[in-house]
């Protein structure tokens, strides 16, 4: 899928400049004490909120998220596919929740003023961070219903038959 591609990328570039940034902070401070990244810490915090959050979007649009599966074994299909949706659904449920949960302090953010320390970035900009990443999040869940529903139909494999070691 393109989208989960874009955003998984996006996510190890916020990485990848979080680790040269800490990386290079240390290396001047080591060679001089008084050399420094003015602003490391708003550098840092922005770019980790942008990676906690697409790591989560990247999490559903991937199904790579983590699901028990030990009443699969003993149910029928649409039992199991009830099931699943119900499931997936409470996953968008909880994210779309937790994402209409951070409106008032994001808004009290912005009508306070709040910014940064060392760059004076206003502290608002945080906030869209986890909105795009839950909101992406979400449509993954609700883009992976389909395949869910597919995969209901049919039998699940036994414990530990996709472990990748074969047997005599």
């Amino acid at each position: 899928m393109i989208l989960a591609t874009v955003v998984s990328t996006v996510a190890v570039f916020c990485l990848g400049f979080i680790m040269l940034m800490i990386v290079a902070d240390v290396a001047l401070r080591a060679i001089n004490p008084a050399w420094r990244i003015f602003g490391m810490l708003d550098y840092v915090e922005f770019a980790l909120s942008w990676m906690i959050f697409l790591a989560i979007a990247t999490t559903m649009l991937a199904r790579a998220y983590v699901s028990v599966d030990l009443i699969d074994l003993v149910l029928r299909a649409t039992p199991r596919m009830v099931l699943r949706v119900l499931g997936l659904l409470l996953a968008v449920g909880v994210l779309a929740l937790t994402a209409w949960q951070t409106v008032p302090p994001a808004l009290d953010a912005r009508d306070w003023g709040d910014r940064t320390l060392d760059l004076g970035l206003p502290k608002f900009w945080y906030w869209v961070s986890i909105w795009v990443g839950l909101g992406i999040a979400a449509i993954g869940g609700l883009l992976a219903m389909p395949d869910e529903i597919a995969e209901s139909r049919q039998l699940p494999k036994p414990p530990g038959s996709d472990t990748g070691v074969e047997r005599e």
